[in-house]
């Protein structure tokens, strides 16, 4: 009997360990701990609405600063179209034909 007695104060001596005591605070809460009640109060819906065109306002003025500031004029919403480059004068001039064209043959005609 006195050897269970002396298992059961090791192990409740080894437990005991485990835990800081109630004068020692603990870095972890007790599972029944709840916050305190907020003080705050939520918005009403003029103040949401009023935040979000804020936002919105802020929003635009940065878009619009970041792409005068950073970015060429050329950039838009819609891409540019470029005319492709003209070729050589003596290309375009009759009966000169360009390196690169084909010219037809004349007996398959």
């Amino acid at each position: 009997m006195s050897a269970a007695v002396a298992i059961v104060a090791v192990a409740a001596f080894a437990l005991s360990g485990c835990s800081p005591g109630s004068d020692y605070p603990s870095i972890f809460p007790v599972a029944h701990d709840a916050p305190p009640p907020r003080t705050d109060t939520t918005m009403d819906a003029n103040q949401v609405q009023q935040a979000t065109e804020s936002l919105i306002t802020d929003r635009n003025r940065l878009s619009a600063e970041a792409q005068g500031s950073g970015q060429s004029a050329n950039t838009s919403s819609a891409p540019a179209t470029r005319k492709p480059p003209a070729a050589a004068s003596s290309a375009n001039a009759p009966g000169v034909a360009a390196a690169d064209t084909q010219t037809p043959d004349p007996e398959t005609k």
